[in-house]
């Protein structure tokens, strides 16, 4: 089974034009089917904008192969509102919930009301209702509103389809890009570009800054630039070089890597003073720090004991202890969003793959099939995770859900595309 869905990136600050496709590779036999019936409209409004927010719907929701669709055309009936509702027109054709709607006004202002229901087939029930208002060149954000309330419903899960993605690319010019754009493709924008390489994006927890790595003046560098204005300032840590840029959950330290004489090192900065507090101070190398959820502790990576492995610091006490063991590689850990597992890259016999492991346990399991994996990011609501890879020479994004019935990459045309970091969840 495979898919293809086009999501396009024009970078228009640059004469480069790249294009990332979600590409399927692997797609479960037995995903819950849903039929996306199209909205109806009242007479006075064209039955297109009905069609349209219902397609909009579908993409989001089939955009990580995480469901199948019922196609329109083998659908028994349309209908917009309960009371024509029926579950043997649903249930014959194997369909486990059907979405309805109706865009039921649309005013001289382009103001649009719609209200939408959510129906599980095989327990006969309604379970979910809304109502949404929005402008009609809002719709593909209304879309992505309902498409969320929609996954909630059904997976339990915070749905992610207004979410964003940062990353960097490497052309064939050997041009660096800094890179958002939703997790659709959509509104993608260039944040910087560099001949010298970038590298390490982060996101503040409101999603408005962006801390990264920049080489531009010889050496490493951290920049935090704003979103809106697209000012960058510079992060003073006095170090010969800084890395490694981490935002607190709380929005208001950055987790970095300093390095005095050589000997890189964990530090606290301090969003608001500009201070910086050691957390770690030993001579083996200590880099690559990220903030559990309740902002108390931090996971690194350190070769303390001989090879890369990962520890956590009580950013309080300072106290540490190692989490990992097993194989002579592991590195890039981050915690998942409820803070009690982590994923990070492990490494054995050459081979790198991302792996997860529970905090309560010793065991580690490997997620991908691939062998040269770094960089790896998750889902803010923790059931997607997208990483870089290699294909020979060319970097793409890969990507898996934690169930594993999804695998799909996100090649880019023009060079390499790497360093993936999703967003939070918007407020």
């Amino acid at each position: 089974m495979k898919k293809t869905i086009a999501i396009v990136f024009l970078l228009v600050s640059s004469n480069i034009f790249s294009i990332l496709e979600i590409e399927i590779l692997k797609g479960s036999d037995n995903l819950s089917k849903i039929a996306f019936v199209p909205f109806g409209v009242e007479d006075d409004i064209d039955e297109d904008y009905g069609i349209q927010i219902s397609n909009l719907i579908e993409k989001n929701m089939l955009l990580f192969a995480e469901f199948e669709n019922l196609d329109k055309s083998e659908m028994l009936s349309y209908p917009a509102k309960e009371e024509d509702f029926f579950y043997r027109d649903w249930k014959v054709q194997g369909v486990d919930f059907s979405l309805i709607g109706k865009i039921n006004s649309l005013n001289a202002l382009g103001n649009l009301n719609i209200s939408y229901s959510l129906f599980n087939v095989n327990r006969r029930i309604k379970i979910l209702e809304g109502e949404i208002n929005g402008n009609e060149e809002d719709i593909d954000r209304i879309s992505k509103i309902i498409s969320n309330r929609v996954y909630e419903k059904i997976t339990g899960l915070k749905g992610i389809f207004d979410t964003k993605l940062a990353y960097v690319i490497n052309s064939d010019s050997n041009t660096y890009q800094m890179c958002i754009s939703d997790i659709d493709g959509q509104n993608e924008k260039v944040l910087f570009t560099s001949k010298s390489p970038i590298m390490s994006p982060d996101w503040s927890p409101d999603r408005k800054k962006i801390a990264y790595v920049s080489f531009e003046n010889g050496f490493a560098e951290i920049f935090i630039q704003d979103l809106i204005s697209g000012k960058r300032e510079a992060i003073q840590a006095l170090g010969m070089t800084n890395s490694a840029p981490v935002w607190s959950p709380d929005g208001k330290k950055l987790a970095l890597v300093v390095s005095f004489s050589g000997n890189p090192d964990i530090f606290s900065y301090s969003i608001n003073s500009k201070r910086l507090i050691r957390l770690t101070d030993h001579y083996a190398i200590d880099t690559e720090p990220s903030w559990s959820p309740d902002s108390k502790k931090i996971i690194f990576t350190s070769d303390r004991s001989g090879g890369p492995q990962l520890y956590e610091i009580n950013t309080q006490t300072k106290r540490k202890k190692r989490l990992t063991k097993d194989g002579n590689y592991n590195a890039r850990g981050k915690y998942f969003p409820d803070g009690r597992s982590i994923f990070f890259v492990h490494g054995n016999n050459g081979n790198f793959q991302i792996a997860t492991k529970k905090l309560s346990s010793r065991f580690i399991e490997t997620l991908t099939s691939t062998s040269l994996d770094e960089s790896p990011t998750i889902s803010p609501n923790g059931n997607i995770i997208i990483y870089a890879t290699k294909d020979g020479a060319n970097g793409y994004l890969g990507g898996i859900t934690l169930d594993g019935k999804s695998r799909f990459s996100l090649p880019v045309k023009n060079g390499s595309v790497r360093e993936p970091a999703w967003s939070p969840l918007a407020n």
